[in-house]
């Protein structure tokens, strides 16, 4: 049998390490989500390892602890959504095109992953992004209502967080039964009457 040289064979072997270690992850993360679309208030690292058909060491090996695990779902659902190629808005226009393709890809994930997103045991999930969700919603409020006072920026920045959220969306279209346009269109309107109403001149 011929070896493969030393070097070679363990660049090779740390590839398909990293390669089973990717994998792994993936697959811990998509039966987080199953987990999560069960319906139960919570979840264990146990009820996460059995359905993932691997040991409970081996979820702690991957993420180290629960609030790890529960982090890395909102960037895993973004990964497989192919959130990352969406752009962040400049402009109400953009905010629009941007809900409409959020909610567009998730909707695409698959209604177990949209359930997921709703469910109670996703709640610590949801907490633990959202300064970065915040800030980056506070930012946006910044731009578009830059006459605003503080509070009011604040104020749409939240409310825009709540609308634009996997929650939201499966409310749009799961249970209201509207189109990812119609959705997009109702955000829209909420944002522009905002921009309407904000206070003209300088900051106060």
């Amino acid at each position: 049998m011929t070896r493969i040289a030393n070097r070679d064979g363990r660049a090779y072997s740390s590839q398909l390490r990293e390669q089973q270690a990717k994998e792994t992850r993936a697959r811990i993360l998509d039966a987080t989500l199953r987990v999560m679309a069960g319906g139960i208030a919570s979840i264990s690292i146990p009820d996460v390892a059995r359905e993932a058909g691997v040991s409970v060491a081996t979820v702690y090996r991957h993420f180290g602890t629960k609030q790890a695990l529960l982090a890395a779902v909102y960037p895993h659902l973004a990964d497989r959504a192919g959130l990352g190629q969406v752009p962040v808005p400049q402009s109400a226009d953009e905010f629009r095109e941007m809900v409409r393709n959020i909610f567009s890809r998730l909707h695409s994930v698959g209604g177990e992953a949209r359930v997921a997103m709703a469910m109670p045991a996703s709640e610590e999930a949801r907490r633990l992004q959202m300064p970065n969700r915040y800030a980056m919603s506070r930012r946006f409020a910044a731009r578009v209502m830059p006459t605003a006072a503080k509070a009011e920026q604040d104020r749409l920045a939240r409310v825009l967080i709540v609308l634009a959220s996997s929650s939201a969306m499966v409310l749009w279209l799961d249970h209201l039964g509207s189109s990812v346009d119609e959705a997009a269109d109702d955000i829209d309107w909420v944002l522009r009457t905002a921009i309407a109403a904000a206070p003209k001149g300088k900051k106060r």
